[in-house]
C-alpha cells in the first residue's frame, strides 16, 4: 500500500523563509514552494512529525485539508462537508475556526467560521466539554477560493517550554534561533550574547551547538488525531537523543548589566537542563575583554521605539562600536536593530542579512562587515 502524503505549509515569520527551507533540506525534506510568511512541502506523517520536532525558526505547521470555490453560504457548506475532516480531527475534539477573507464574495468572517463548524458538525458530529486544547482549523478566502488547513502543532512552536523567566522586550526563540542559523552559527566557535536579557540568544545558540531538537519536550496537535502514530513519534525522539552532543564544542558566553536579567536567564537555562553549559555574567559591555581570537558576538539593544528614545541610546551605540569595531575586532558581529540614523552613530559597516518585524517594529539583522 503506498504512503499517503499530503501537502504542509511551515508559517515562518516574514523574513525567515529562506532560513527554514534551509533547516528542511537539511532534515532531508524537499521544499516545493518559498512564499512570503512560509514554505511549502510534501510528504507523510514522518516528515511532518520531523519538521515539529526540529525545525527552529518555524512557527506552526499546517496540513493542507483542501481547497473549494464558493460565492454563497450554502455552496460553501455543502463543499467543506465533503472534505476529509475525520483524518485529522476526532469527533469529539473541541474546535476553533480562525478566518481570513480577501477578494472574495463571502467577506464576514464570523458567518464562514459558522458554516464551517456546521460543516463539521455534519461530517464529524458536535463537539464535547473537554478540557483539550482546540484543534485549530485555518480558512483563507482569496478571490472566491477557500483553502482550508489544519493545525499540527498546537502551541506556537516558538514555545519550547523554557522560558519561565522574563524581562523587558523579550526575543521570540524562533526569531533568535533564526538569526543565529543566518550568521552561520553551528556551535563550533564561540558565543558572545552582550544583553542577554532572559537569556534567549544563548540558550537557542546552546540548543543548536548539542544538536538538541527543540520540540523533544513539548506537546503537538497532531498527537490528538485520529491517525497520530506514537510509535513512530518514539523512534524519531530516539534517533534525536543518539544525536544530542553531551557537551558544547566551543563556549557560549552571556552577559548582561541588569542583575535581574541575569537571574531570570539563570531561571531559563535550569529549567532547559543547560546549568554548567552556558556561562551567566553580571557585568557592563565596556568592560568585556576577548577570551579567544575568534567566535560570533549578536545582541538585540535596545532601540528608540522600543523603549523610548533619549540620548543614552546615542552613548549605548557609541559603546557599540567600540566593543564591536576594536575589542572584538577579530570577531564576527550581528546586532538586530532598524536601519536606522542610530546603527550610524557606531561608524561601522553593517549589511543586513535578514529583514522582518519584532514586536511590530521593522528591523534588521545587522551583520558587521
Amino acid at each position: 500500500m503506498p504512503k499517503q502524503t499530503n501537502y504542509y505549509f511551515v508559517v515562518t515569520a516574514p523574513g525567515f523563509e529562506n532560513i527554514c527551507a534551509q533547516e528542511l533540506v537539511a532534515l532531508g525534506i524537499q521544499p516545493f514552494n518559498i512564499i512570503r510568511g512560509g514554505v511549502e512541502f510534501e510528504g507523510g506523517l514522518r516528515e511532518l512529525y520531523l519538521a515539529n520536532l526540529w525545525l527552529r525558526s518555524a512557527s506552526r505547521i499546517l496540513v493542507r485539508l483542501g481547497e473549494v470555490v464558493a460565492r454563497d453560504f450554502p455552496i460553501l457548506f455543502k463543499r467543506l462537508s465533503r472534505l476529509p475532516w475525520g483524518r485529522f480531527v476526532k469527533p469529539d475534539t473541541p474546535r476553533e475556526v480562525r478566518v481570513v477573507s480577501r477578494a472574495s464574495r463571502l467577506n464576514h468572517t464570523g458567518r464562514i467560521a459558522e458554516v464551517c463548524e456546521a460543516a463539521l458538525v455534519k461530517s464529524l458530529g458536535g463537539q464535547s466539554e473537554s478540557s483539550h486544547s482546540p484543534q485549530k482549523i485555518f480558512l483563507r478566502m482569496n478571490d472566491d477560493r477557500c483553502q482550508v488547513s489544519i493545525d499540527s502543532s498546537g502551541e506556537h512552536l516558538h514555545r519550547r517550554g523554557y522560558r519561565q523567566a522574563r524581562v523587558a522586550a523579550p526575543l521570540r526563540e524562533t526569531l533568535a534561533a533564526g538569526c543565529l542559523l543566518a550568521c552561520g552559527y553551528n556551535g563550533s566557535s564561540p558565543l558572545l550574547d552582550m544583553m542577554t536579557g532572559s537569556g534567549t540568544f544563548a540558550i537557542e545558540a546552546a540548543l543548536i551547538a548539542l544538536q538538541r531538537a527543540p520540540g523533544k519536550e513539548r506537546k503537538f496537535a497532531f498527537m490528538d488525531w485520529p491517525k497520530y502514530r506514537p510509535g513512530l513519534w518514539r523512534q524519531l525522539l530516539f534517533e534525536a537523543q543518539r544525536e544530542e552532543k553531551s557537551e558544547t564544542p566551543a563556549p557560549i558566553l552571556a552577559v548582561d548589566n541588569n542583575p535581574k536579567a541575569i537571574a531570570a536567564a539563570q531561571k531559563n537555562v535550569e529549567m532547559v537542563g543547560l546549568d554548567g553549559v552556558i556561562q551567566l555574567s553580571c557585568g557592563n559591555m565596556q568592560h568585556l575583554q576577548p577570551k579567544f581570537p575568534r567566535g560570533l558576538m549578536i545582541c538585540n539593544p535596545p532601540y528608540g521605539e522600543r523603549l523610548g528614545k533619549n540620548a543614552r541610546l546615542k552613548s549605548l551605540y557609541h559603546d557599540l562600536s567600540q566593543v564591536y569595531g576594536d575589542v572584538f575586532a577579530g570577531w564576527q558581529g550581528a546586532i538586530i536593530g532598524p536601519e536606522s540614523e542610530l546603527m550610524k552613530v557606531t561608524g561601522l559597516s553593517f549589511s543586513p542579512l535578514l529583514r522582518f518585524t519584532n514586536g511590530g517594529i521593522k528591523v534588521a539583522l545587522l551583520k558587521k562587515s
